[in-house]
């Protein structure tokens, strides 16, 4: 008997040791890490929300994209078993009316991961993140592709070309008069030209209207961007805008970096590109 709980004992007493051993192994060489941070990380993905919950009515999920989600942002994509694809995959399987996004946040980055659409869940939820789905992508598509030329004239006569705004970020604003949105937001950009004013830095408005009309208008608003009337055109046809507002954020050797649709990503994404991000 006494030789039993001797052996029993010393079972007991290896098995410690060689889990005290592989876990001071693992911390020694980081490895500790690696596999708290990904366990973390699949943990946080049932953290935020449940999916039953959000696909229970479209005024759910309604609420929590326009709280959580924008496509058109700057995220990390994670297939629906937590693995990291391209956000040009991520985009296209949203379009196929299969998934919902689901945001997580993990040491600052932001995540968005695929989650099976139930089919029970209403129509209107699907085609909602369609409709999402092929808007981001489409803007998604122009990003690193050349902006393509211009010669603008403001309200004031100043040009604006490529030799003007060499060697500045370029950003745009795609806008017109009787767009209610699009004025909205002249305070919160009109903070983002004060912000900026000692970067190199060009903010230009493209609007739809012609120059008496937005003269007489902008006389009622103040919006701190230099204005281009009559662009209709150029915004429709070469910069394939779709939605309006649109912000196209241009670096400084005419490639197109991002293209958002608000204000709040498009404050975000000057932060992160031009660092100063706390």
């Amino acid at each position: 008997m006494k030789n039993i709980l001797l052996t029993i004992l010393s079972i007991v007493a290896g098995f410690g040791i060689s889990y005290f051993s592989i876990n001071a192994y693992l911390k020694t060489y980081g490895l500790d890490e690696v596999k708290s941070e990904s366990k973390a990380i699949k943990n946080k993905s049932t953290l935020d929300f449940t999916s039953r919950d959000i696909q229970k009515s479209f005024k759910s999920w309604d609420s929590y994209s326009k709280k959580n989600i924008d496509l058109m942002s700057t995220f990390k994509a994670l297939d629906e078993n937590g693995e990291k694809i391209s956000k040009g995959a991520f985009l296209n399987l949203l379009r196929i009316g299969s998934y919902l996004p689901k945001k997580n946040v993990d040491k600052g980055e932001v995540f968005y991961q695929l989650v099976p659409l139930k089919n029970t869940s209403e129509i209107k939820i699907k085609k909602s993140i369609k409709s999402l789905a092929n808007n981001a992508n489409h803007y998604f598509r122009m990003e690193g592709k050349r902006l393509p030329t211009y010669d603008f004239v403001d309200l004031n006569g100043v040009s604006y070309n490529k030799e003007d705004t060499k060697g500045k970020l370029l950003v745009l604003k795609c806008w017109f008069i009787t767009c209610k949105v699009c004025v909205e937001e002249f305070p919160e950009l009109n903070k983002l030209v004060d912000k900026y004013k000692d970067e190199k830095v060009a903010f230009v408005s493209l609007a739809f209207d012609e120059k008496e009309k937005l003269i007489n208008f902008l006389k009622t608003k103040t919006f701190k961007y230099p204005t281009i009337p009559m662009q209709k055109k150029y915004m429709s046809k070469k910069l394939k805008v779709k939605q309006y507002p649109t912000h196209v954020i241009v670096d400084t050797n005419g490639v197109i970096i991002k293209m958002v649709n608000n204000v709040r990503t498009l404050s975000s994404e000057l932060d992160r590109i031009l660092g100063k991000v706390n």
